[in-house]
């Protein structure tokens, strides 16, 4: 009766981290389209070969690597959606990015304000950075929920229907999905252990 019992909560930890995994992939399926479909099959491909994780290392590697590829997918989405000055020299960006960031960070509610200021901006670059992939990596070091901000971003620039726009729309919960496949592939792993 034990048996039965540790095997149907091993088979319950199993079956728990196969549908976290299968969520990563059913989010995965509707953005392999065109130049993306690379980085999201290197995504798909890390969450699955983290279910064959031999220690925590190894399962921490396949997660972050599975980010790693998550947030370069980002960057080019946006790099696709969001024009880019050519005049702009890589320190001129570290300038307005220094002041952008001086600016948002006196504020509750940076997120908002990034998407007024890319609303009422003469300022190409102000636009590229708040928009693009800078804005981004600063909304997520303030640990701000990214969702509302890529819905009225993509909104904004009308491209809810192109791949690169279904990419940055699907960002936060891919995120989501593969630290939660990290989650259950731990608990699974100290329930066996016991």
């Amino acid at each position: 009766m034990a048996e039965e019992r540790a095997s149907g909560q091993e088979g319950g930890l199993a079956g728990s981290l196969a549908e976290a995994m299968e969520d990563v992939q059913k989010m995965l399926g509707p953005l392999r389209q065109g130049e993306f479909s690379e980085k999201i099959g290197k995504i798909s491909v890390y969450v699955q070969s983290s279910a064959k994780f031999r220690d925590a290392k190894s399962l921490s590697n396949f997660i972050r690597f599975a980010h790693l590829n998550l947030d370069a997918v980002l960057v080019q989405a946006l790099e696709a959606l969001v024009w880019r000055p050519r005049l702009a020299s890589k320190t001129d960006e570290q300038k307005k990015a220094v002041a952008l960031q001086k600016t948002f960070d006196r504020l509750e509610n940076p997120a908002k304000a990034m998407l007024e200021h890319f609303q009422s901006s003469s300022d190409p670059l102000n636009k590229y950075l708040v928009a693009g992939p800078w804005g981004h990596e600063y909304l997520r070091k303030r640990m701000i929920e990214m969702e509302d901000y890529d819905r009225e971003l993509c909104e904004m620039l009308g491209c809810q229907d192109t791949a690169a726009g279904r990419i940055v729309l699907g960002y936060a919960g891919l995120r989501r999905a593969i630290d939660e496949v990290e989650r259950r592939a731990l608990g699974a792993r100290e329930e066996s252990a016991l």
